[in-house]
């Protein structure tokens, strides 16, 4: 992902664990400089049965 000047590598994983997770939403907090909400994040689930 490219966001500006950062670069962040998005892992391929179906699965990960919770600190892995809290890794990845603090590293984009910092590239957005703000906080992902619980509704933001709940907004980006999609289903694997609706995936490309």
């Amino acid at each position: 992902m490219v966001y500006g000047e950062c670069r962040l590598t998005i892992p391929s994983n179906d699965e990960y664990s919770v600190p892995q997770l809290r890794l990845m939403i603090r590293e984009v907090e910092v590239i957005l400089e703000r906080k992902i909400t619980l509704e933001e994040w709940n907004s980006l689930y999609l289903p694997k049965s609706d995936r490309s």
